[in-house]
């Protein structure tokens, strides 16, 4: 099983190269210009980051298991399908209360989905899902008869 979504760990580089870059005057500018404030490139940036759920993927005797993170979404809002060999995992965000003025905003709900391709080591029609403190589990049944033990070969 392999996820369809070609994302590094980290869009931004290696971690704490950035803090030069703040601490210079171009950075601060930059910062203050494009991250400070209601700045149209904020919100776009943010949105985009809020748009990707992270996803951890173990193995056990018996299941396969996608934890995605989605931390303050609604269980009724999302959906899980499987379709010639790839579960599908979205979420349609709509819109709540209209009439609520936001005043300050720095995460978004959005609509999202994650994919990932299966193989026939999985029994795709016992899948289970749980929503449970922001974390979404699929599990995944193994299929015993596709999922046998490393065989060594003597070398004569």
């Amino acid at each position: 099983m392999y996820t369809q979504h070609n994302h590094t760990h980290n869009p931004f580089g290696k971690q704490g190269q950035c803090n030069a870059f703040e601490r210079s005057g171009f950075g601060k500018k930059f910062k203050e210009h494009f991250m400070g404030g209601n700045d149209p490139f904020k919100e776009m940036f943010n949105k985009k980051i809020n748009n990707y759920k992270p996803v951890n993927i173990t193995e056990n005797e018996n299941n396969f298991t996608v934890q995605l993170y989605a931390a303050g979404l609604h269980k009724e809002s999302f959906k899980i399908a499987i379709k010639n060999q790839v579960l599908t995992i979205s979420y349609t965000h709509e819109e709540k209360d209209p009439d609520s003025k936001l005043i300050y905003q720095e995460f978004y709900e959005s609509s999202f989905e994650r994919r990932f391709q299966l193989t026939d080591k999985v029994f795709d029609d016992q899948v289970s899902a749980l929503y449970e403190n922001g974390i979404l589990t699929v599990t995944l049944p193994k299929n015993p008869e596709k999922n046998k033990p490393e065989q060594k070969v003597d070398i004569k």
